[in-house]
């Protein structure tokens, strides 16, 4: 299968996915969604696929939702339909049988992180920004942000994270337990295809199962998830806040929001 939004590799039984609009910091589009989620019932079919590896072209992992998206929705009002489709198109990578390493060579913003999120794994750069700054924008967190950060950090450290909507370096994310490894930004690949390896010398039908048990009723939970996610971001779709935040990121100021 070709695809024209994402880079696919494959050695050794390690599949390595890049995001590659480098020229837009990876941003997410519902074309790249879709290639995602083709791949997905590529690699659950693949017998040799041992273990997959995310990350993005250029300098930059994923910037989250692209610009003209944002837009478009802050000025269309609120329809949960949209965000939901436009989540499960990614979330996919959820999906996988075989383990996901997320290599976070750079950025990594609002639903860009998310996606590192659903990952299994997280190898990050010591210069990485990241966060879930969407409350910054004036909207609800989505991608199933609300979901996989308390599980990976507890509930009070989510509520920081998501309620403050602060970037972090890759030192401040791994201390926080956003990711397994923090490695000089030239080393994120390496590192990543050597704890790829470390897992392909694992029997591979006992890592799959082992996965299985691992998020057991996750589907159920993830789903729920996104539902609600869905329906409370279209609602702050429709505010004025949601308006000044995203017209503040395109004028690069302080958004000033009046609870509107």
């Amino acid at each position: 299968m070709s695809y024209q939004h994402i880079l696919v590799e494959q050695s050794d039984g390690i599949i390595t996915v890049t995001l590659n609009h480098p020229e837009t910091l990876n941003a997410m589009t519902e074309e790249m969604g879709d290639e995602i989620t083709a791949l997905v019932a590529v690699v659950n079919q693949d017998q040799d696929a041992r273990v997959l590896i995310l990350t993005g072209a250029g300098r930059a992992f994923c910037a989250g939702g692209a610009k003209g998206n944002l837009k478009s929705r802050a000025s269309g009002g609120g329809k949960s339909e949209a965000p939901k489709a436009f989540y499960q198109r990614f979330l996919a990578l959820r999906k996988l049988e075989i383990p996901t390493i997320a290599a976070i060579n750079g950025p990594a913003v609002g639903a860009g992180f998310c996606i590192a999120l659903a990952c299994d794994m997280r190898i990050i750069a010591t210069n990485a920004k990241v966060g879930l700054n969407f409350v910054r924008l004036g909207i609800h967190p989505g991608m199933a942000g609300t979901y996989t950060t308390p599980r990976l950090v507890g509930m009070a450290k989510a509520c920081e994270i998501i309620f403050t909507g602060k970037l972090y370096s890759g030192e401040e994310a791994f201390a926080l337990g956003l990711a397994n490894r923090v490695v000089a930004t030239e080393q994120v690949m390496d590192a990543a295809l050597a704890l790829a390896r470390e897992i392909c010398a694992s029997a591979p039908i006992a890592v799959r199962l082992a996965k299985k048990a691992l998020y057991r009723n996750d589907d159920e939970m993830l789903d729920a998830a996104i539902e609600v996610e869905s329906e409370y971001q279209a609602h702050t779709w429709t505010t004025q806040d949601a308006l000044e935040g995203i017209t503040a990121m395109t004028e690069k100021r302080t958004p000033r929001f009046r609870g509107g």
